[in-house]
């Protein structure tokens, strides 16, 4: 008795910590989870979350929730994938039944979503992008500099060679809508150029960027 009270209490102090959306951040749209930031570790994201080892289960760029949380009101698998320790995307999981009404919010949050059809004109996808890295000098400036104090070029041209930083949305929410498809239901949540911008001091071997 006294393991299935704390059960309970653990799946309703989650779905409080994630009704709504994660800490005020001004690139792109925060991460759809309270109290989280896109470039947080994984003990960070742990402890925002208020989880320990027991709850989750470790995966190979990762780690999954073992008990199911609400995002949009709707029960959700939820996964936390990271790059070198840095917390830059999250997949959520929904039922079928739940695909609908996921799709009516993330379009009251976002507005009408990019949509892709497959060769029978069938709509297989919705996608929510920010606006891109290219269209904010600043910005752009500090993402540049990572890579080039990491060793790596940054380009502008797609026909140079080295990391081409166009086209590289802020953020961006990807839904999966073809029922023919295992990730029918899926929610992709992607933050990578935010989590640069949020931490660019974590992405340096030596060295901060300074941040107004």
């Amino acid at each position: 008795m006294r393991k299935t009270w704390i059960s309970v209490m653990l799946i309703l102090f989650l779905v409080a910590i994630v009704t709504g959306c994660g800490q005020t951040s001004p690139y792109g749209t925060p991460v759809p989870i309270k109290q989280l930031k896109w470039g947080m570790n994984e003990k960070e994201t742990m402890t925002r979350l208020g989880i320990t080892e027991k709850e989750i289960t470790a995966t190979s760029n990762g780690f999954m929730l073992k008990e199911r949380i609400e995002l949009y009101n709707r029960p959700a698998e939820v996964n936390f994938l990271f790059s070198e320790h840095f917390l830059l995307g999250i997949t959520a999981i929904f039922k079928p039944a739940d695909v609908a009404f996921v799709e009516q919010e993330i379009t009251k949050q976002r507005g009408p979503g990019e949509p892709q059809y497959n060769a029978k004109n069938e709509l297989i996808q919705l996608s929510w992008n920010d606006g891109l890295l290219q269209d904010n000098k600043k910005w752009l400036a500090v993402v540049e500099k990572i890579y080039r104090d990491n060793g790596m070029k940054a380009t502008e041209n797609p026909m140079e060679d080295g990391v081409n930083v166009t086209g590289k949305p802020i953020t961006s929410w990807v839904l999966i809508l073809d029922k023919n498809s295992p990730r029918y239901g899926v929610v992709s949540f992607y933050g990578q150029v935010a989590a640069m911008l949020n931490y660019p001091e974590r992405f340096f071997p030596t060295g901060k960027v300074e941040k107004e």
